[in-house]
């Protein structure tokens, strides 16, 4: 198999990890809370990005799982009952940082391994709209952290 597929197998995961997790976490909060829009746009937005890797996957012969990773549920796990316990939007922000931080090094991982080949290039795109998320992501918990 060629070495980009392993890394585009990667991010594939990985993608399939964040969706799920934001489902999950959206699942937990309230709305009056301010993370509901946030996660709904997340959720959406992964589910799209999963969708393109998966067909590109499949157009060169690949056929991937439609689980995440062992990992990421031990993660969601940890997340929700840190959540629970703590109620603090700083913290849950933390992680969301933390995350979208991670997921950005496996997409560029993924731009460099598919250097190129056009048919990768939607890649940058959805690392753009990762950064965005992140952006995000810091400047709700600067807001309540304030």
């Amino acid at each position: 198999m060629a070495d980009h597929l392993d890394t585009i197998k990667k991010l594939h995961t990985r993608v399939i990890d964040s969706r799920d997790g934001y489902k999950r976490s959206r699942e937990e909060v309230k709305d009056e809370r301010g993370f509901v829009g946030f996660f709904d746009r997340r959720i959406a937005e992964r589910e799209e990005f999963h969708t393109v890797i998966h067909r590109q996957l499949g157009a060169e012969g690949v056929d991937v799982s439609e689980s995440g990773s062992t990992a990421a549920a031990a993660h969601r796990g940890w997340l929700s009952l840190k959540d629970s316990l703590t109620g603090n939007d700083e913290a849950v922000y933390d992680e969301i940082i933390s995350g979208e931080e991670q997921l950005l090094k496996v997409y560029d991982d993924a731009i460099e391994a598919t250097a190129g080949k056009p048919e990768w290039s939607f890649l940058s795109s959805q690392r753009a709209d990762v950064e965005k998320a992140l952006n995000e992501a810091r400047s709700e918990k600067s807001r309540h952290a304030a």
